[in-house]
């Protein structure tokens, strides 16, 4: 009660004349030092060393599956396409890891879908159509468990963009390129 006293009723005087050495660390002993780290708010207990070996991920270990409905399209129908004309994808994400895993996404966006022409060229990104929440967020995983993503394409947004041939889908999660799927679709006449 007296130093709190001293800090708000003649703290400024003590402060002016020298008297309180403002420079001390406030951080209490048992607590400077003490193991672990606090990362996006999860306390992992030991060393830096133990707390980076714990969330890293064996990316080889995820496997990835992409389903497209339908199976090819017609240029005709993104030439004068109908509002309910849409590419449907299914991405899948499976944990292979032996055991739990955090995986790490900077906004509330966890998915991203591309179409590439048959160049590679990047003609459509599905994100650039939507807005997220700039808050960061984890999935976690259990070992065998996966995540299940839907997404759709309206055909306009492909309309002057592709021609015959094949274009090629992809989708990946946002944070983890590497954990990523690819399948062509056929433009057909």
């Amino acid at each position: 009660m007296r130093v709190l006293f001293i800090l708000l009723v003649l703290g400024p005087a003590y402060f002016a004349r020298g008297e309180v050495d403002a420079s001390r660390d406030t951080v209490p002993k048992q607590f400077q030092g003490a193991p672990g780290l606090i990362k996006g708010g999860f306390l992992i207990e030991g060393s830096k060393r133990r707390f980076e070996g714990a969330n890293e991920l064996n990316l080889e270990s995820f496997k990835t599956n992409l389903q497209i409905t339908p199976g090819e399209i017609s240029l005709r129908k993104i030439r004068d396409p109908q509002p309910e004309n849409q590419i449907n994808l299914k991405f899948t994400v499976t944990s292979g890891a032996e055991t739990g895993v955090f995986l790490y996404f900077p906004t509330a966006q966890r998915c991203e879908a591309q179409v590439r022409d048959s160049g590679g060229k990047i003609i459509y990104t599905w994100s650039e159509d939507f807005e997220f929440a700039p808050e960061a967020g984890y999935s976690f995983l259990n070992a065998g468990e996966r995540l299940n993503y839907k997404l759709s394409i309206p055909f306009q947004a492909l309309r002057g963009k592709v021609y015959l041939g094949a274009t090629t889908l992809t989708a990946n999660l946002v944070n983890y390129p590497q954990l990523k799927a690819e399948l062509a679709l056929p433009i057909v006449p």
